[in-house]
């Protein structure tokens, strides 16, 4: 493959991935939307179980794809990287990235603001399913 063809194909695929990205934000807002309407009408042990379950779910998934974007630089640069020749702004390009090799994305953030930004999401999602109100009568 030729710079060009490299540099297609992940910009192909970039697309499906913030394209899933908002996709996932979508979900999370619309579990904070639940959580605001279960204060709003009150919830029961059930409801906080099966809340809890899929916020951590879509937690989960949204930690999953956050965690993809940094990887898929990476081994954007280092596929460039194995290349013989390398136009200028391609070679920039995995100058600044500093691949080392294929990275898979995991669940923890690899940056800590990233990592406090999320565990703060989480606590968010947690607390405001656990302090909803018991059901009105």
């Amino acid at each position: 493959m030729v710079e060009f063809e490299i540099s297609n194909n992940f910009s192909i695929g970039f697309i499906g991935r913030v394209m899933f990205m908002f996709a996932m934000l979508f979900l999370l807002w619309m579990v904070f939307k639940v959580i605001a309407l279960a204060h709003e009408r009150g919830s029961n042990l059930f409801q906080k179980i099966l809340g809890t379950t899929i916020s951590g779910c879509v937690l989960i998934f949204n930690l999953l794809a956050w965690n993809r974007f940094p990887a898929f630089f990476n081994n954007w640069a280092y596929s460039l990287s194995q290349l013989d020749s390398l136009s200028p702004g391609g070679q920039r390009f995995v100058d600044n990235m500093e691949p080392t090799g294929y990275l898979d994305a995991g669940l923890v953030p690899s940056d800590p603001v990233s990592t406090v930004f999320w565990l703060g999401i989480a606590i968010a999602l947690l607390m405001g399913i656990w302090t909803a109100p018991n059901p009105k009568a």
